[in-house]
């Protein structure tokens, strides 16, 4: 079977966008080596160059690999592991970089990002290769284009970080984060268990710290804000691989004879409300009607009664 074996079109889906779902995986990566040994070849300490802009508006796309519509298991494997190697070969150039500088923070930092990416891999490589599994949280035209829009307006405020020279910038995955925090809180009513809903929140939660501090930072330059941005980083992306990998597992989710039974219990209750409102609504303009009637033939009798002779 050919690498370019892809599932069917189906609704959301055409031949386009199957083929841009496994050619934007690449293109986010590839930014991201780009970005990093251009950043490790034209360092300075006295002159600020480009650094990041590029992978740091595209890298979301290399998170949406986990949807790439490739039947052949081979194939896939293939896919997953050379993206892999994009990715490392991406933090080896920002690590090369950090020992250059002798920061071992960032040392740290981009040793903890290695091997997170090979935890995300495995976890793509069981799921999608071993087992099989399809995704559970689809990912559709509309969606990269939701993507799009909000990248628009999220990166009005990034780019002056980008470019104000008194600011040293990386690849930050933030953004991305930011964005498929969003994407993935559209499939909630779907979770069941504590696992999935309780490790979106905490993604939520360090992903607004990590956006936080890093603009603490950008205004204060107190690298305290930096390091505590850069491990809710590290935490968001654990959490974000860890995200992708449950949602492959059914047993995290409602089925939909579940979601069925549940949509027809808000329809029925919703029936029975309306029905009661519509018959309390007829008793009372009866019961309105019998005491108008009662009262209208109590003064007829009275304007009888006054009009006999005594």
């Amino acid at each position: 079977m050919g690498f370019f074996d892809l599932h069917e079109p189906e609704d959301g889906k055409d031949r386009f966008f199957l083929y841009a779902m496994i050619i934007l995986p690449f293109i986010g990566t590839g930014s991201y080596v780009f970005d990093a040994w251009y950043y490790y070849i034209h360092y300075s300490e006295h002159k600020r160059n480009y650094c990041g802009l590029l992978s740091t508006i595209v890298i979301i796309f290399s998170y949406l690999q986990y949807s790439a519509p490739i039947r052949s298991r081979r194939a896939r494997a293939l896919y997953h592991i050379l993206l892999w190697l994009l990715n490392e070969a991406a933090i080896i150039g920002y690590l090369c970089s950090s020992v250059a500088q002798h920061a071992t923070f960032k040392i740290i930092i981009y040793v903890c990002f290695f091997f997170i990416e090979i935890y995300f891999t495995l976890g793509l490589l069981y799921c999608r290769v071993y087992k099989d599994f399809e995704s559970n949280i689809i990912v559709e035209n509309k969606h990269l284009f939701h993507f799009i829009s909000r990248l628009d307006v999220i990166l009005t405020i990034f780019i002056p970080m980008y470019l104000n020279y008194n600011y040293e910038s990386f690849t930050r995955n933030t953004i991305a984060y930011f964005l498929l925090f969003d994407f993935f809180s559209d499939s909630y009513s779907r979770f069941q268990g504590v696992w999935i809903k309780s490790t979106l929140y905490l993604f939520v939660t360090s992903v607004t710290l990590a956006v936080a501090l890093e603009w603490f930072y950008f205004n204060d330059h107190q690298h305290v804000y930096e390091e505590i941005s850069f491990i809710a980083e590290i935490l968001s992306a654990f959490l974000c691989d860890t995200m992708i990998i449950l949602q492959f597992f059914p047993f995290h989710f409602k089925t939909r004879y579940t979601i069925g039974i549940a949509r027809q219990a808000l329809d029925f209750q919703k029936d029975l409300q309306s029905n009661i409102q519509t018959n309390m609504t007829m008793i009372t303009n009866e019961i309105n009607t019998v005491i108008v009637n009662n009262i209208t033939s109590t003064d007829e009798n009275i304007q009888i009664n006054a009009q006999l002779p005594i």
